[in-house]
């Protein structure tokens, strides 16, 4: 598969239709917590950091209603046109989809009253440095709120996905998983929500399961962040990768995803 992606934005761009397929049953469910932990109030304003297509913001849209706006925002224009699609959809007119690094982008007024960052903060190139940034656009007050991968979660379809590309190439352990093992437990997350100013920190889980077929389990593979690993890899390595991969999880019985995640929040001063 070769994309010629070097950004996280491009490849789930690329990615953008496999992505949006798994929604229902996994991005949305994931927004919809961390959207619901963030509880934004109406007439607030809300910033949806590394947005996708809308599973939180789409939510904070409904919550905030008319008299609130929804900022959200993403390098991946794929994703960003799924999200505008989905919100005229439903008539929503209070949310707008930018294509924009999110630690830069231009701040209204006083600040937000929300920032919310669903499953995206490990891949920015400094966690701390860019997740502090982000606080720093809360007005005086604001909810910063994070949602993140569980440890271990994800585990049996990730160790059958790394196994099988491994037998094409070494597979290097990618920087975005050293930073999320930084904060992949309740404590370890309010710890670093503290670290980065945050007062009163709160952590809530959410886990269910997600049914896997060969199928829709390579459609996760192609549609996410570990698209990235078969950059580069011709058409016939990538079907002996696919091969590998459905033989792996027939041969551990891996027939759900185990989806754990992690949602933390905290006030900040400004």
């Amino acid at each position: 598969m070769t994309t010629g992606e070097n950004t996280v934005g491009d490849v789930f761009s690329a990615g953008a239709e496999q992505f949006h397929q798994w929604s229902p049953v996994l991005w949305d469910p994931i927004g919809a917590a961390t959207a619901a932990v963030a509880a934004p109030a109406v007439g607030e304003s809300v910033l949806d950091a590394c947005c996708g297509a809308g599973a939180s913001a789409l939510p904070a849209a409904r919550a905030v209603g008319p008299a609130g706006r929804v900022d959200a925002v993403d390098l991946a224009a794929g994703l960003l046109a799924i999200g505008e699609r989905r919100a005229r959809e439903e008539g929503l007119e209070n949310i707008r989809f930018h294509r924009h690094e999110v630690t830069s982008w231009p701040v209204p007024g006083a600040g937000y009253d929300v920032v919310m960052c669903a499953l995206g903060v490990f891949f920015f190139p400094d966690m701390d440095r860019d997740s502090a940034a982000l606080t720093r656009m809360l007005r005086p007050g604001g909810r910063f709120v994070v949602t993140v991968w569980e440890k271990g979660a994800l585990g049996g379809w990730q160790s059958a996905l790394v196994g099988a590309v491994e037998t094409e190439r070494h597979q290097p352990r990618p920087p975005q998983r050293d930073q999320l093992a930084r904060i992949d437990t309740a404590d370890t997350l309010a710890a670093w929500l503290t670290d980065l100013g945050g007062s009163a920190p709160r952590v809530s889980r959410r886990r269910f399961d997600a049914p896997l077929s060969p199928d829709t389990a390579w459609t996760l593979a192609t549609g996410s962040g570990t698209r990235r690993m078969l950059d580069g890899l011709s058409p016939d390595a990538v079907e002996r990768v696919r091969a590998a991969f459905t033989a792996r999880l027939t041969a551990n019985e891996v027939t759900d995803l185990d989806v754990r995640v992690l949602t933390g929040t905290a006030r900040f001063s400004g």
